[in-house]
């Protein structure tokens, strides 16, 4: 009677889902249990769909892309935020928190810019020959940010501070951290705090548009710091960036890089360039995925500066395992990058269905 029950059950789960046939050929029944409901339910634990890896193919990155559900949890939480009283400054807007910050932020800005102006003047003094690799502008940089984030409530979450345990672990043999290439999703202006914010007390270099040098502190910054400045419509600056960012990685300097190449409009990760994945493989590093949660939410395109305390969503960063370059091609790659940082971000910032990975 049992052996009739299991027959009849098969048929039924295979006319049922037909999409499972492989899934029964690869796995070994066991229906030593007794009773019907017994063997239904061990056939129902053979169908359930596996986890697939993190690097599978399209068609199974079920968690790459976002879903057409309603927004839940945070997503639902920070869709409900009012800025509150703004004034419009041309295009832009600009509320209570915004002036807040703004306020601080350019109260330290002057302490920022006069550390920066007077290791110009040093370096100057001593052609350059002291701080090569121009370290302690960042560390300045990192300083500022740290405290204005932490002043405003807008310091991010950081998960994944293992993988940059592991990053900046030396060599015992040569005494040398191997460099990376840190490749990030972009939606806001916070990116550029966060990022810098996560990396903590170290040096690297930030693949950065040249509209930034618009920026007074910023500007400063950039230019004390030797950060890789970018000109979009430039095919010569183009040209420039590589080489530099190639020489920055072969003289064991990280580089920074946000591949989308701007500010997501949405929200939502886009298509990478692969300038930056040429560069890593040109040289031989190894590439750190890093998704930026919320940022955009914090600081909107729209807004001059914040509209909210980043802390009460909250912001977060996900510094992810490092992606080895070796015998792997660009567009490998770039999809195993672009499918790592999607996983990474909320729902309301996955991609959507039919979004391409990578642009030339």
């Amino acid at each position: 009677m049992i052996s009739m029950q299991r027959i009849l059950l098969s048929v039924l789960l295979i006319a049922a889902q037909p999409s499972v046939c492989n899934s029964f050929s690869s796995n070994n029944f066991r229906l030593q249990q007794s009773g019907a409901t017994r063997v239904k339910a061990d056939f129902e634990s053979l169908v359930q769909p596996k986890r697939p890896s993190r690097f599978a193919s399209s068609t199974t990155l079920h968690s790459v892309y976002a879903s057409s559900g309603v927004p839940e949890g945070i997503d639902a939480k920070v869709g409900k935020f009012r800025p509150g009283p703004e004034i419009s400054i041309g295009s832009l807007k600009l509320n209570w928190y915004g002036t807040i910050f703004g306020i601080i932020g350019v109260s330290l800005g002057f302490v920022w810019w006069a550390s920066l102006a007077a290791y110009q003047g040093f370096q100057s003094l001593t052609r350059q020959k002291f701080d090569r690799q121009r370290r302690v502008p960042v560390e300045f940089g990192h300083l500022w940010g740290t405290i204005v984030l932490r002043l405003t409530n807008c310091y991010p979450v950081i998960s994944g501070k293992k993988n940059l345990k592991a990053i900046y672990k030396r060599d015992k043999e040569t005494k040398k951290r191997k460099p990376v290439m840190f490749v990030a999703n972009h939606a806001s202006w916070m990116d550029i705090y966060y990022v810098g914010i996560s990396l903590g007390w170290h040096n690297y270099k930030m693949v950065a548009k040249s509209e930034l040098l618009k920026v007074p502190f910023l500007a400063k910054s950039l230019l004390a710091a030797k950060h890789i400045v970018l000109d979009r419509t430039d095919l010569k600056s183009q040209l420039q960036t590589y080489k530099t960012g190639v020489k920055y990685l072969k003289d064991g300097v990280n580089l920074v890089t946000f591949a989308e190449g701007t500010r997501s409009d949405n929200g939502r990760l886009g298509p990478f360039k692969k300038g930056a994945f040429r560069m890593a493989t040109a040289t031989g590093a190894s590439i750190v995925p890093i998704s930026i949660c919320y940022a955009h939410k914090v600081h909107p395109k729209n807004y001059v500066l914040p509209v909210r305390m980043g802390r009460r969503i909250p912001a977060s960063i996900h510094v992810g395992e490092p992606i080895d370059t070796e015998g792997k091609s660009e567009d490998e790659l770039t999809e195993n990058v672009w499918c790592q940082i999607a996983e990474n971000l909320p729902e309301s910032q996955k991609p959507l269905v039919g979004t391409p990975r990578s642009v030339k």
